[in-house]
């Protein structure tokens, strides 16, 4: 798969089973997300989701996925919201999908005068790549609030982006 054009259009409520089959593949060759949901769909579309957004190719109904959401009201003020559920196929890796979505949501929050906030594992290494090549900051390193599949601490990096930023 090279060269396809890449269409990011709003996730709609048939793209669930696509996305979750997708996930799967994600969480055999990368390992995100750390811990595999009970219920992938739900975990999907957690409460406060603003926008959902999925890529998709001429070979690939879903191939990649992200979404925007609400945060707790104490995790930062009513100007931020958190990007959440990035992922991209294994299929359809160094397509420039992950960038796709990321703009696109990055767009979406500027448009509402949102700054974004995000947390990604220790171990995912490429995403954290693609957000600070995407403008995001690390503000805060430390343990997550639960634990790899074999036990182990998780470390957890929170990044924002101001919506101000070109």
């Amino acid at each position: 798969m090279t060269g396809q054009p890449i269409c990011i259009r709003d996730r709609e409520d048939a793209d669930l089973d696509r996305c979750v089959q997708a996930l799967a593949m994600v969480r055999q060759t990368s390992g995100y997300p750390t811990n595999w949901p009970a219920d992938p769909a739900r975990w999907l579309t957690p409460s406060g989701t603003m926008r959902a957004w999925v890529a998709t190719t001429s070979e690939l109904p879903v191939a990649g996925h992200v979404i925007v959401r609400h945060l707790p009201s104490t995790a930062a003020g009513a100007s931020a919201a958190e990007l959440s559920r990035l992922f991209v196929s294994p299929a359809a890796r160094r397509q420039g999908i992950a960038l796709a979505l990321l703009e696109e949501a990055v767009r979406w929050a500027t448009a509402n005068d949102l700054d974004l906030v995000l947390e990604v594992d220790e171990h995912l290494r490429a995403a954290r790549a693609l957000y600070e090549r995407a403008g995001f900051q690390l503000v805060e390193t430390g343990p997550a609030d639960r634990t790899s599949p074999d036990g182990q601490p998780v470390t957890r990096h929170r990044y924002a982006r101001s919506r101000h930023l070109q």
